[in-house]
């Protein structure tokens, strides 16, 4: 009679959230809302064979550093919700998705991942910025067209996958000791054919490549869009229909919606953090480089001498042409405009074909 229990038992473990650490164990302790054990319960269900293998020490430690951040930046919600942990550590490359307790600053794990993000080292590939970053309705982000490259790679996955735009931000540039490279970080799908597989390992050129049944888990739940669905809220009838028409008819998000990724790596705790700020202000130089280089217009007069282009940083995403830029401008609402004017355009996504 044991043994029959125990097979019972055995088969019916979730085949993606079994964390024995103390935070889980803390989480199974503490009375978690109803509407943390249906997502529990619907992470179980549809992620199934998305399955990793339990890992306590990697889990107790991303959360540790998740918390400190969390902690450091005063950027804790003021309700419970989900977030999403990324751990860049390259023996790592997991991501949790967590309930947050602001009251008792704890973080709880629901569920847990295989994730891959930048492998610096090649060519225009960066590590993925550490921080956190929000999805706050300034840039609503994308779908993937799905379309592939020459050598047919499907960049951000298939059709419909959902992409999320964090912006510019900064990141350590590993050609140059103490510099800073400016990378558009993203988090997407992946080719389904040559590139899902190889997910639990550094590979991208900065961005988060997650896995498509994971893409559509998040999408569909609205694990990001609590600012989004605010948005559809708000008496702006042009805003809220661009946003309706990205989020589409499934959308039906958990009532513990978040807006935030965070970034840690476990193989260095004081890994400098991201600064948006900064990396605005020095996409916004290079623009104004690139316009005092510009070669003049016939018979116009030559301007005086450009200054020099700014050396503490490089893009590590770039620009796209404007055939992709009009093809993705079809399937994917504007980005909200910014508060004020900047110097330099609004960036474009990264083309689909990109395996970012």
């Amino acid at each position: 009679m044991m043994l029959s229990l125990r097979l019972i038992w055995f088969r019916a473990l979730p085949l993606i959230t079994v964390f024995m650490t103390d935070a889980a164990m803390q989480a199974h302790a503490t009375a978690l809302p109803d509407a943390a054990i249906m997502l529990r319960h619907d992470i179980q269900q549809e992620l199934g064979a998305q399955a990793t293998r339990p890992r306590p020490r990697q889990t107790q430690r991303a959360v540790a550093l998740a918390t400190d951040i969390l902690d450091h930046t005063a950027e804790w919600p003021q309700e419970e919700e989900v977030v999403l942990i990324v751990d860049r550590a390259p023996a790592v490359q997991l991501m949790w998705i967590v309930l947050t307790d602001p009251a008792a600053h704890r973080l709880l794990p629901l569920g847990m991942v295989s994730v891959s993000t930048g492998r610096p080292g090649r060519k225009e590939h960066f590590r993925t910025p550490a921080g956190i970053f929000f999805n706050d309705g300034q840039i609503y982000g994308y779908r993937a067209q799905g379309t592939k490259n020459e050598h047919g790679i499907r960049g951000n996955g298939e059709k419909g996958m959902r992409v999320w735009d964090f912006g510019w931000q900064t990141t350590e540039d590993w050609r140059r000791k103490g510099a800073v490279a400016v990378v558009r970080l993203e988090m997407h799908a992946t080719d389904p054919t040559f590139l899902e597989s190889r997910l639990g390992q550094a590979d991208s050129e900065g961005c988060i490549r997650i896995p498509a049944r994971v893409n559509s888990f998040i999408d569909r739940h609205g694990l990001l869009d609590r600012q989004l669905d605010l948005i559809t809220q708000q008496d702006d009838p042009q805003k809220a229909r661009a946003v309706r028409a990205l989020l589409g008819a499934n959308h039906i998000p958990t009532p513990l919606e978040g807006d935030r990724v965070i970034v840690v790596d476990s193989s260095d705790p004081n890994a400098l953090l991201s600064d948006p700020a900064a990396a605005q202000r020095i996409q916004d130089s290079f623009a104004q480089f690139l316009a005092a280089t510009a070669s003049p217009p016939a018979g116009s007069t030559p301007s005086s001498t450009p200054a020099p282009a700014p050396t503490t940083t490089s893009s590590a995403v770039p620009q796209p042409s404007a055939a992709t830029q009009e093809q993705q401008a079809s399937s994917a609402p504007a980005p909200a405009p910014a508060p004020a004017p900047a110097p330099a355009p609004a960036p474009a996504p990264a083309p689909d074909d990109w395996p970012n």
